[in-house]
């Protein structure tokens, strides 16, 4: 590193004040986190040399008030905050006197930062709001996007998260549109932190990932610190103590690498609350005494309240309730100098000053938007008008069409009922018959007839059934609730007896079935043609196996196995469409069944299919899908 002769020198002849500064910076800023020491020492140097040098140009004066910013920039890393505010505060006289706005705007974000670590909100809230109105001035999203980090970083110290997400969200969006890694990898780890303090742990977990992994990538290691322990934060709010510690220990180990005390009394303080809120006193004491020393020592008040707090309760735990009176009396002495009532009244005046100027500025912008589009309106009115004459023919047309429906519907219960008493007495009187044909001992021709018509009575009374479903899918509104599926299963093997034992199936139900959401009526006419199918076109005899498996996605599948020769492929796709029947060597249908079933899931926000090979006896497992219960 050169000396202080070695600088006077090369201030020596025109031109050499740009080469000095720009040497300085790159060396000091390449030295942060390797020796931060040696790089505060180099910009000091040259800061003090530039002192006795009197600028010739704006363009000079302005290269200086960036070797003050530089240097304030190393100061706030190293928690020299009061050194960092006075060597500002002469860059922003400097930007002042050779106006510009932007390095100016920057200034009072890093001078808002410096007075936010002293815990003095209302100098933090001034320079953040004059570096705002500055940003929107000279339309800088990423200089405004930083500021806003800074706005949010205000109520985040004072635990208004709720305050603090809106312009947390400004600025990530705002980094999304500069594309600047840097900015976006901070704009995410403050999104960690409030989302954090909202509980939302999974969006935190999210934000702070991203975060983390952007400053590993730029190798900066004082954004990567505060990630961590961001991260920390959001693994507590879990409870999951391993992770927080482990991410609180990494950030802490950075920060006493690269000499950031503050971010050290954070990792410190946030150890110590997950020692003591699993009460283990002793382990929590010594982070805690160390956090409130370095506190201290940089006066960050806001963490000296932290400290406090912590360790009242720490030995309220440990049974040492002097010292815990004494923590506590000085928590409340000092939170009562840092959240005063002047300071919260000042805080109010600024925060609506703030929004009565920016509601004022929408204002303008809004007023300059409605000139704009004040002949575009004209243009959409008249085009409205033609759409809403187009939409009410439409509307006569659907109200038209739902008419029919409507009529359609009822018409389809209406016979559906008057068809199924009949059906029913015949249904009676050919058991009747079948019993009395075999007291006489009736010929097996004679039985065999009787036979046939009872199957026809069955496959009469099943389309009856369909077309009343297929009415009350067109029309019903349901609510869905948990099923008790033995139960629903047990309604359906009643009402399929006759079936089963004229076909001797067997049927293999499993111990216990897992909750779904559903509307049991419906559910049973899904099971019953399920069943059915697979009696009809199983082995002889049916073996019908029922099932069901929760799936990953919230939702429960539901299946049945027959042992028949199965469905080709190609033949698969065909089977729940309407009217579309399929050759299964068996059995005769009218092809609406199945397709009832797809309507009936897909009304209960699931899903149906087949499996099969079609290989004999390997069967076909058909299934359908419903939102497991939670």
């Amino acid at each position: 590193m050169s000396d202080p002769v070695d600088q006077e020198i090369l201030l020596d002849g025109a031109g050499k004040v740009e080469e000095l500064i720009s040497s300085a910076l790159q060396r000091a800023f390449a030295l942060r986190y390797q020796d931060p020491a040696q790089a505060v020492e180099i910009l000091e140097l040259t800061c003090k040399q530039l002192e006795k040098y009197t600028p010739v140009s704006d363009d000079e004066l302005k290269r200086i008030g960036d070797c003050q910013q530089g240097q304030g920039k190393l100061y706030l890393q190293i928690g020299k905050f009061d050194q960092a505010i006075a060597v500002l505060q002469q860059a922003q006289s400097i930007y002042e006197k050779v106006d510009h706005k932007k390095q100016l705007a920057a200034v009072y974000t890093l001078l808002g930062q410096a007075y936010l670590h002293l815990s003095s909100f209302v100098n933090a809230l001034q320079y953040t709001l004059s570096g705002l109105e500055l940003a929107q001035e000279i339309d800088d999203r990423t200089v405004e996007g930083r500021l806003l980090i800074n706005l949010a970083s205000v109520y985040i110290e004072r635990e208004e998260y709720a305050r603090a997400l809106p312009y947390v969200l400004r600025a990530t969006k705002d980094a999304e549109i500069s594309q600047d890694l840097q900015f976006q990898a901070e704009a995410l780890e403050k999104s960690c932190v409030v989302y954090s303090g909202l509980g939302n742990a999974g969006m935190a977990l999210s934000a702070g990932i991203k975060s983390l992994n952007l400053f590993v990538d730029l190798k900066e290691k004082w954004g990567e610190a505060k990630t961590l322990n961001s991260l920390g934060r959001a693994y507590y709010s879990m409870k999951d103590y391993p992770k927080a510690l482990e991410c609180f220990e990494d950030a802490l180990r950075i920060t006493r690498q690269i000499s950031s005390p503050y971010e050290s009394v954070v990792s410190l303080i946030r150890i110590g609350q997950v020692y003591a809120e699993q009460e283990l006193p002793g382990q929590a004491l010594e982070p805690l005494h160390e956090a409130l020393q370095v506190s201290e020592k940089i006066q960050s008040r806001g963490q000296q309240v932290q400290c406090h707090q912590l360790l009242s309760s720490v030995y309220r735990q440990a049974v040492q309730f002097q010292r815990a009176l004494a923590h506590y009396e000085r928590f409340h002495e000092i939170k009562e100098q840092v959240f005063n009532d002047e300071s919260e009244t000042k805080l109010k005046n600024l925060e609506v000053v703030y929004q009565v100027e920016e509601a004022r500025r929408e204002a303008e912008r809004e007023q300059l938007k409605n000139i704009a589009l004040e002949q575009e309106i004209q243009e959409r009115i008249q085009a409205q008008r033609a759409l809403q004459s187009a939409n009410e023919q439409l509307q006569k047309e659907i109200a038209i069409r739902e008419q029919l429906i409507g009529d359609l519907n009822a018409f389809a219960r209406m016979v559906a009922h008057d068809l199924k008493a009949p059906l029913q007495n015949q249904a009676i009187l050919t058991h009747i018959l079948e019993l009395k044909l075999k007291a006489i001992n009736a010929p097996k021709e004679i039985l065999e007839l009787n036979s046939q018509l009872q199957r026809i009575v069955q496959k009469q009374a099943e389309i009856i059934q369909e077309l009343l479903t297929l009415a009350s899918l067109r029309s019903q509104e349901i609510v869905l609730v948990p099923l008790d599926m033995e139960k629903v299963i047990q309604e359906v093997l009643n009402r399929l007896n006759f079936v089963i034992e004229d076909h001797g199936a067997q049927i293999s139900l499993p111990a216990q079935w897992p909750v779904a959401m559903g509307y049991a009526p419906w559910v049973e006419e899904i099971w019953a043609n399920y069943i059915t199918n697979a009696i009809k076109y199983g082995g002889l005899p049916p073996h019908v196996q029922l099932g069901a498996i929760a799936e990953g996605d919230g939702f429960v599948r539901f299946w049945i196995q027959d042992n028949g020769d199965g469905i080709n492929p190609e033949d698969q796709a065909k089977l729940f469409q309407d009217f579309s029947r399929v050759d299964r060597g068996r059995a005769e249908g009218h092809g609406l069944g199945l397709s009832i079933v797809a309507r009936i899931v897909e009304k209960l926000g699931g899903r149906v299919g087949v499996d099969s090979r079609g290989r004999p006896g390997e069967g076909s497992r058909f299934w359908f899908t419903l939102r497991a219960a939670e």
